[in-house]
């Protein structure tokens, strides 16, 4: 079994580092890269059609002997694909409960479902949580714009190893954990921790380890900045890169000053199978993949906005997931795209800004009194792990945190809340900090601010400290 599963691993990247250089090699002109996307899409459509009976339903209208223009096509977002995910599927073996038992079942180590299958769950930063399934020559095409990425950042198979520290989530279910270790075959030596891992520990390990290459979350990597600056934490770093996160001025000019790098913004997002594109050299903005997606920014009706102006969410189409079709997917993040021609060369638009990644660190005192940070993640992660939840939102106050959750149908309060409030005491104990009173508050919605265009801060702190600032 371990051989097998390693002999899958070193065919997968050996595929992955192919297709990376075959799609680097091709010098695309827009018309070019227009005609790629379309052929794509085109064949894409029609597996959708011929093996997806949700798929089928939806695009009953749709002419397939005419020219396929996507801006015709329906729009779908996360609660339509999970609600009718037995038949959005193109594989009919695929079953969402199964599915779920597999992540549940799972260790650290890279399981695949039937053999075939890679399993990853979203981390439910929308307040929803998605699944998303992808066979081996499907991951081998997102396992490219991972490596992209890695170029970017001066990755490089080298003697001594080049070696690389990732600080995201530790659980083989997300997609940041499972890209590492289904890419590690030790030509790359990779240090993964997890970032709601205590500073005083990331600190230790980081300082032991020594990495090339720092990327992660980018308000774990203000906080280890400081640790930089102020002589506890001491690395040196040919680059660093932001992920998963809106990166504010703050937070990047603290990590200038801590390692003189300017971090390079890599656009993670599961639904693409790892990143949908990543900064230059020129940090000019993330180019998107374009041979791999295509991104429509839109307003509140799905009507395209023009360059430059931020929309209000875009949608994705993934150009090499066959076995679960994202054409038109709604994406919340509001962004604003440019096809002005980059310094670096690049035929690939650029997203020159993102908004609506931006949870808070909340702060919390120790035995001794010192701040200690506890990230968004070490809330995420333990109110995922309760299925009868189907929305939620932490709000840290002066007197205390309190939890808003949304149940699913036929769950009462009864069931949940002390079984949420014991996880989450659990969790702030094991990071050293003192924990506050935790009132857990059962509601029917979750409040959005229409000023912010309904766009909602999972974790948030009412409560000004030092360094939230950034």
């Amino acid at each position: 079994m371990i051989l097998g599963r390693t002999l899958h691993k070193i065919q997968d990247v050996t595929r992955a580092i192919v297709n990376q250089k075959k799609l680097d090699s091709r010098k695309w002109s827009p018309q070019e890269l227009v005609k790629y996307q379309h052929e794509r899409l085109s064949s894409l459509i029609r597996h959708a059609i011929s093996h997806s009976p949700f798929y089928r339903e939806l695009y009953r209208n749709v002419n397939l002997e005419n020219s396929i223009k996507l801006e015709d096509l329906p729009v779908i977002n996360k609660v339509m694909m999970m609600e009718n995910f037995d038949t959005f599927v193109t594989d009919s073996r695929l079953k969402l409960k199964e599915l779920l038992d597999h992540t549940e079942k799972m260790g650290k180590e890279d399981a695949l479902f039937l053999d075939e299958y890679r399993v990853i769950t979203t981390s439910g930063s929308s307040g929803f949580k998605g699944v998303f399934v992808w066979n081996r020559t499907e991951w081998c095409a997102a396992s490219a714009a991972y490596f992209r990425c890695g170029s970017t950042l001066g990755v490089k198979r080298t003697i001594p190893r080049f070696k690389m520290a990732v600080v995201a989530a530790g659980s083989p279910i997300h997609v940041s954990y499972r890209m590492s270790i289904c890419n590690d075959i030790n030509v790359v030596k990779y240090k993964r921790l997890e970032a709601t891992t205590s500073i005083e520990n990331l600190v230790k390990t980081l300082n032991s380890y020594q990495p090339d290459c720092l990327s992660g979350y980018p308000s774990i990597l203000a906080l280890l900045a400081n640790e930089q600056n102020e002589k506890r934490l001491n690395i040196r770093l040919r680059a660093i890169g932001t992920t998963g996160e809106l990166c504010t001025d703050g937070m990047a000019q603290k990590i200038h000053e801590a390692w003189g790098l300017i971090p390079y913004n890599l656009y993670g997002l599961t639904e693409a199978g790892a990143f949908l594109g990543s900064d230059c050299s020129f940090h000019q903005g993330v180019h998107v993949f374009e041979d791999l997606f295509i991104v429509e920014v839109v307003d509140e009706k799905n009507k395209p906005v023009p360059d430059g102006t931020a929309g209000s969410k875009f949608l994705l189409t993934n150009l090499f997931n066959y076995t679960q079709p994202v054409i038109r997917y709604e994406v919340s993040d509001i962004i604003n795209m440019t096809s002005d021609p980059c310094s670096c060369g690049s035929p690939f638009r650029r997203i020159r800004t993102i908004e609506g990644r931006s949870d808070d660190v909340i702060y919390l005192p120790n035995n001794s009194g010192k701040q200690v940070p506890v990230h968004a993640l070490s809330f995420h992660t333990p109110l995922l792990a309760f299925r009868e939840i189907k929305e939620y939102q932490v709000i840290q106050e002066v007197n205390g945190i309190d939890v808003f959750v949304v149940l699913k149908q036929g769950v009462t309060s009864d069931q949940i809340i002390e079984p949420i409030k014991t996880k989450l005491k659990e969790k702030i104990g094991s990071l050293g900090a003192i924990c506050p009173d935790i009132r857990i508050q059962v509601v029917l919605q979750l409040d959005r601010d229409s000023r912010k265009m309904g766009k909602l801060r999972l974790v948030k702190s009412n409560v000004k400290t030092y360094q939230q600032s950034t």
